[in-house]
C-alpha cells in the first residue's frame, strides 16, 4: 500500500467523487451522525471549494474534508444542512478516512493541507474565511487540536447520542 506521502491532495473535481466519499462517511460515523448522500452532494454543489480530498494513484479516495461556509462563529444545528456563500466561518462537518487508510496519520496531513488551502483561498477570495469550526467528540479532540484547533467546550448542537465539543482555528 501506498503512503500517505504518495498521495494527491486537491479540491473534488467532479459529483462522482462525492459518490466515491459517501461509502467513507457511512463506515466512518454511526447512522445517527453520518451525512446522507444528498447532504454531501448539496454540499458540493454549493461549496465545491470546500470539499479536500486525498487521491490515490488509481485514483481511489483515501479520504477528505467536507464544509460549508456560515456567518456565526461556531457550528449550529442550522449551518449543517445549510451555506452561506458570503459567510466567513467554514463549518468542518467531517473529516473522514477509508478504513485501510486510518491510523496512518492522513486526517492529521488532510485538516493541516486543508487549513493551508484556506489560506491560499483568502489571498484572492472576495469575502475572506475567518475562522474554521468544528464539532469533536471528546476522544478525537487530540486531532482537531494537533491540526492546530482549539477546543473551546461543550457544544450546544445535539446530533446523535453523544456529546459534541467545538473547535476552531482562527485564521
Amino acid at each position: 500500500m501506498a503512503e500517505i506521502d504518495d498521495l494527491e491532495y486537491r479540491i473534488l473535481r467532479r459529483t462522482s467523487e462525492v459518490h466515491e466519499a459517501w461509502p467513507i462517511e457511512a463506515a466512518g460515523y454511526p447512522s445517527d451522525e453520518a451525512a446522507s448522500l444528498d447532504g454531501m452532494l448539496y454540499r458540493y454543489r454549493n461549496a465545491p471549494h470546500l470539499f479536500f480530498g486525498a487521491f490515490t494513484s488509481s485514483g481511489s479516495i483515501a479520504g477528505y474534508v467536507m464544509s460549508t461556509l456560515s456567518a456565526p462563529p461556531l457550528v449550529t444545528h442550522d449551518s449543517m444542512s445549510t451555506h452561506d456563500p458570503q459567510g466567513t466561518v467554514v463549518c468542518v462537518h467531517s473529516v473522514c478516512v477509508a478504513p485501510e487508510w486510518q491510523r496512518k496519520g492522513l486526517a492529521t496531513r488532510l485538516l493541516k493541507l486543508y487549513v493551508e488551502s484556506i489560506r491560499e483561498y483568502n489571498k484572492e477570495a472576495e469575502v475572506r474565511i475567518t475562522r474554521l469550526a468544528l464539532l469533536s467528540h471528546k476522544y478525537l479532540l487530540s486531532l482537531y487540536e494537533g491540526a492546530g484547533f482549539t477546543t473551546i467546550g461543550v457544544s450546544s448542537v445535539e446530533h446523535g447520542s453523544e456529546h459534541w465539543y467545538d473547535c476552531a482555528l482562527d485564521l
